[in-house]
């Protein structure tokens, strides 16, 4: 398995995995590859991006896209997106990109790291192997 940044040739197979993932169960969304592919292209363009791909010949098998933002305490980083193709989950795919993902965060100063998934999930329960916690103090408000 291969970790490399991803670039903007990358984005066409990294669609393809996002959607398969966020289509299929637990998350069960309506991806389409053009919906997918304008998200992926939007999170690259992001001042301060950092995205990592996850490649097996010639395959994407997974991906995570995130971005500095510049604190009155110091610089945060955002994840945006973390996504494994159903097939290479539970293999460390996910681990080995948010390993290298949190390492290269922490080379460019970046003092916290949060991002957004599903309560009580077994995707919450791998980020918490990876030492995140729930923040206490805040919450996530939604204007339908």
């Amino acid at each position: 398995m291969e970790l490399r940044p991803l670039t903007p040739a990358d984005l066409p197979a990294a669609a393809q995995t996002f959607m398969v993932t966020f289509n299929a169960a637990p998350w069960n969304e309506a991806w389409t590859l053009e919906s997918a592919s304008t998200c992926l292209s939007d999170l690259l363009a992001t001042p301060r991006a950092a995205c990592l791909g996850a490649w097996e010949a010639g395959q994407c098998l997974g991906a995570v896209l995130g971005h500095d933002l510049i604190r009155d305490r110091g610089v945060s980083h955002q994840i945006s997106e973390m996504f494994i193709l159903p097939l290479a989950q539970r293999r460390g795919v996910g681990r080995a990109l948010m390993t290298r993902h949190l390492a290269e965060a922490e080379s460019r100063g970046v003092g916290s790291v949060h991002l957004l998934t599903a309560r009580d999930s077994s995707a919450e329960a791998f980020y918490s192997e990876l030492n995140f916690r729930r923040a206490r103090q805040q919450i996530m408000l939604v204007r339908p």
